[in-house]
């Protein structure tokens, strides 16, 4: 992220601070010629550190200014102190390149159903379709491509990607992001086993999304078989993650990319998984779990809140910390086993000689 961003516009230090809400430590007239990420840290521009490890990393680069943690107070770089640093420069990125802004209106290449209605200032680009009795809240945007079935309900303020597929009844709340190549709403997968092969077993429920949720690329969130596939406030879903029927996923939940959550599934609030994750049908996972990647829950399994879970299956931190444990001391006893057979075999042959 080194940054020759057309959109910067050189600030000095003191002016940074305005915008972030830190206090400055040092020469609050230094120009800031760029921003630059940790990894790169470049003359003239600025960063975060967001701790005392990552603080010492920086201290001996060339970037000329760093928001820092108020406990931070002693450098030779002009310093920024606020609370939370990752927070300040979440701030200062948004303030300096704000999102992108969509012009009103109804693309004359969109197809939009007589009887959806469409709030006001609402941008719906071409080869956009929007189904029967649909409806499209205030300030929202659908962009090209995307398919809006009949009876779905967009609320205020939301961007729907390019590709974008909401099948018929979903209802989406307000602020809610949906990347492209995303799929809400289609048929979860529900069979039943009869002599002559496979019967389906229909999905007549919906999808509910709730405010301020993000949804990353290439998604899909499948509808119930009967009620609602629930995902619920502030919850942010990375790229590839599959959410199948009669899932809930509780508010402000992050999950990172590939995770699959089966059918039935109770998530928390405020969980954290991390990639790869796989979650069987029928699992309650409690509020505050935090899942490493890699992780799988069998079936049925009632996972407790505030714990780290690593492992297939998925068990406590410090169980697995045990069974590691236990695994390396089990390998270094079997070295030792082979080295006395070793001795053993060299003692045998030395008596019958």
């Amino acid at each position: 992220m080194a940054n020759s961003h057309k959109n910067f516009t050189e600030k000095t230090a003191g002016e940074i601070a305005g915008i972030v809400g830190g206090e400055i430590v040092g020469d609050a007239s230094l120009i800031i010629k760029g921003i630059t990420n940790i990894e790169n840290p470049l003359p003239g521009h600025i960063t975060f550190a967001q701790d005392e490890k990552g603080f010492k990393e920086l201290e001996s680069s060339d970037i000329a200014c760093l928001i820092v943690p108020k406990q931070i107070s002693q450098s030779s770089k002009v310093l920024i102190q606020v609370p939370h640093p990752k927070q300040a420069w979440a701030k200062l990125l948004r303030e300096i390149f704000p999102a992108r802004k969509f012009v009103p209106g109804i693309s004359e290449r969109a197809v939009v159903a007589s009887s959806a209605k469409i709030g006001a200032n609402v941008t719906i680009e071409a080869f956009v379709s929007v189904g029967e009795n649909s409806e499209i809240g205030d300030g929202s945007v659908i962009r090209s491509g995307s398919v809006i079935d009949e009876n779905v309900r967009i609320g205020a303020n939301c961007v729907i990607h390019p590709n974008v597929t909401i099948y018929r009844g979903s209802e989406l709340g307000a602020q809610v992001i949906i990347h492209a190549g995303s799929v809400i709403g289609a048929d979860g997968f529900g069979y039943v086993a009869t002599p002559a092969g496979q019967e389906k077993l229909p999905q007549i429920g919906s999808v509910v999304i709730e405010d301020d949720v993000e949804i990353g690329a290439c998604c899909t969130v499948d509808r119930a078989a009967l009620g609602s596939t629930r995902i619920c406030k502030g919850v942010k879903i990375d790229n590839l993650v599959q959410i199948a029927h009669n899932v809930t996923v509780g508010p402000h939940t992050v999950i990172s990319a590939q995770t699959g959550i089966s059918g039935s599934c109770k998530i928390g609030a405020h969980v954290t998984m991390g990639g790869s994750v796989g979650v069987g049908d029928h699992v309650e996972i409690g509020d505050w779990a935090m899942i490493g990647a890699g992780a799988g829950f069998p079936s049925n399994k009632k996972v407790p809140g505030k714990q780290i879970y690593f492992g297939q299956p998925a068990r406590p931190y410090a169980e697995m910390r045990k069974q590691f444990g236990a695994q390396l001391r089990a390998a270094e006893t079997l070295d030792d086993v082979r080295a006395l057979k070793k001795k053993v075999a060299e003692l045998e042959k030395k008596l019958s000689s």
